[in-house]
């Protein structure tokens, strides 16, 4: 009878754990609009200037899942303009693609942990002789709100 106690216990202990993980997994990615709204300063590996910024100041659902944000690019955060950027759940990953309206440069950034996008670029390279699309690097770090900023 002891040992039947002591597996019931075992049970109900191991059942525990994988509800709380399943909460804990379901908490992470339930709302990305927390984690992704702001300003992001950047980097493109391999170029000259690659300096970026994004802001992302709202997400909207979309029917069938994941949601489009209302979303800038740009050089600087004073020197940006609207980009329209799709914002979706991969497994557990958050995903954010869009590609660059005048350029046409296709973007996707996957958020690490709460205040890093990281992914790549598809950029025209080359040294006039052979041009080709290569995947560069691209990453962000979150900037902390400034006082007076709306959120």
């Amino acid at each position: 009878m002891k040992n039947s106690a002591g597996g019931v216990r075992y049970f109900l202990i191991y059942i525990l754990f994988i509800v709380l993980g399943v909460w804990r997994v379901g908490a992470q990615v339930a709302d990305p609009t927390k984690a992704l709204i702001g300003t992001w300063d950047g980097w493109i590996e391999g170029i000259g200037n690659g300096a970026r910024a994004i802001a992302i100041r709202s997400l909207t659902p979309k029917e069938g899942g994941g949601w489009t944000a209302d979303g800038r690019f740009g050089f600087t955060a004073d020197k940006m303009g609207s980009q329209p950027m799709d914002v979706s759940l991969k497994g557990e990953d958050i995903i954010v693609e869009f590609t660059l309206v005048k350029a046409k440069n296709p973007v996707r950034l996957k958020l690490v942990g709460d205040n890093k996008l990281e992914g790549t670029i598809n950029i025209i390279a080359g040294d006039g002789s052979r041009v080709r699309a290569v995947d560069r690097s691209f990453k962000f770090e979150k900037v902390p709100p400034k006082a007076g900023d709306v959120r």
